[in-house]
């Protein structure tokens, strides 16, 4: 019951200051208004009735935007580090990301009036959401974590009895991080018996967090217990002794106003997501028209060499681990398939991808598509269906996916990519846990000026004509 009530508590907070948030945009966007339209000339007004635009109207959208974009960034997910810290220059820094964009579109869309009011409604509007965010952290937030109040309920692991002890009572001394010790769990090893006790006690709290205490990240399993409570939507606060080495898509971070490193959830947010998207559609739509003369080239020169079919459909599986039909150039000849045991593999005989540096089934027509990775442009139509991405993890094999464990897995939260990292970095001649590897660590540091340099890089790569076979 104490812990529903926790849970419940932290909501409430939740929702205060998403509401503080809506309020400070929208009192800012009433101000940008009066600003800019009422106390000057009516000259913007004019032009702004001719396009039929209401320009108060048109801020408001702006400010609910604004609110919008943040909570897609995960400024207000419940968890301790939204609501134990201001987080002042997360917002600010989230906020400028989304007023460039708003800015950048409007200069597309020869938007009615001045880009100036944008400045004016950032900087009023981050004002707002600061001074009102100070307010309730003091009055509300922080006279909370002093009168017992604890927001998040801390399961403190360790592999001794006195180190858990030592921390356990830090924990409760320093009440102004906001925590409450609600379990207390001697861990000397992380084996199947271990995690059964762990998922009996972590059932009995509502939105538990985790302390992992100095020494336990030298057991094996540790990399694989990161990955278990990232399934479990379980954050994970680390004390180290040492930094280990769990492969740099597990990278410890600090956290803002926390004394605790954290380890990187291995997904992007929904707003990165959204600006991915659209980014894809659009990217994808231009290319094809461009390209279109050269698409019909190869698909009638596929036709008088080798016949039909022109566009061969392969099952690979896609994000979270559903399977989708992958478009390419045949380049192959038909039944390709059932010669496979006939050709040797350039890895090793039974390893889950095939290569091989003189493949018979190759045709010669399929060689050259192969070479310039023109064979591979119909998978632009798999973005267009929302099966791939632009940039993304490649595309796995069923076979392939059979043999994952639960790290190999963690490619599988994103849509597979027409280019990535792998395909600048050796193509075929990369092994399986390098290219998984690459895309881990692609995953994890995920930016959009990243997906641009991938892209242009895949052009030389493809122009060298590496590890294409």
């Amino acid at each position: 019951m104490t812990s529903r009530y926790a849970f419940t508590r932290q909501n409430l907070l939740i929702t205060t200051f998403v509401s503080l948030d809506l309020l400070a945009v929208l009192i800012a966007s009433v101000i940008s208004y009066k600003t800019r339209f009422e106390l000057k000339s009516n000259a913007d007004l004019e032009i702004a009735a001719q396009y039929n635009l209401n320009s108060q109207a048109i801020l408001i959208g702006v400010g609910i935007g604004w609110v919008i974009a943040l909570a897609l960034n995960g400024t207000y997910t419940n968890s301790h580090s939204n609501i134990a810290n201001l987080n002042l220059r997360i917002i600010f820094r989230r906020s400028l990301i989304y007023f460039f964009l708003l800015g950048f579109v409007s200069f597309l869309v020869k938007a009615a009036f001045s880009r100036g009011i944008f400045l004016f409604m950032f900087v009023s509007g981050i004002s707002f959401i600061f001074l009102f965010r100070a307010i309730f952290f003091h009055l509300v937030v922080r006279r909370s974590f002093y009168r017992s109040n604890f927001i998040t309920e801390l399961v403190i692991i360790g592999n001794n009895r006195i180190e858990v002890e030592k921390y356990s009572n830090w924990i409760i001394e320093n009440r102004k991080l906001g925590f409450k010790v609600a379990r207390r769990m001697i861990c000397e090893e992380i084996d199947f018996e271990w995690i059964n006790f762990f998922d009996n006690e972590i059932d009995k709290i509502s939105n538990p967090e985790v302390l992992l205490l100095p020494g336990i990240e030298s057991d094996l399993n540790f990399p694989k217990f990161l990955h278990y409570l990232e399934d479990l939507k379980i954050h994970v606060n680390w004390i180290p002794l040492n930094s280990g080495n769990f492969g740099y898509w597990q990278t410890p971070a600090a956290q803002e106003g926390s004394p605790f490193l954290t380890f990187r959830p291995s997904d992007i947010s929904l707003f990165q997501k959204f600006i991915k998207r659209i980014f894809d559609v659009i990217f994808s739509l231009i290319v094809i028209l461009i390209i279109s003369p050269l698409l019909a080239i190869i698909s009638v020169l596929i036709y008088l060499f080798d016949g039909r079919p022109i566009i061969y459909s392969q099952s690979r599986i896609g994000k979270n681990g559903k399977p989708f039909k992958f478009l390419k150039f045949r380049s192959m000849v038909n039944d390709a398939e059932k010669l496979l045991g006939d050709v040797p593999n350039m890895h090793s005989g039974n390893h889950v991808l095939f290569k091989s540096t003189h493949d018979p089934r190759v045709t010669k027509l399929g060689r050259i598509l192969r070479r310039y990775s023109l064979d591979e442009l119909p998978q632009f139509f798999n973005v267009l269906n929302n099966s791939m991405s632009i940039v993304g993890p490649r595309p796995a094999l069923p076979r392939e996916v059979s043999i994952y464990d639960s790290t190999y897995e963690r490619r599988l939260i994103a849509k597979p990519g027409i280019t990535g990292p792998w395909q600048i970095s050796g193509r075929s001649d990369l092994d399986l846990q390098t290219s998984v590897s690459l895309d881990l660590n692609y995953l994890i540091n995920w930016s959009f000026t990243k997906d641009l340099w991938i892209i242009f890089s895949t052009v030389g790569a493809i122009l060298k004509g590496r590890g294409a076979y």
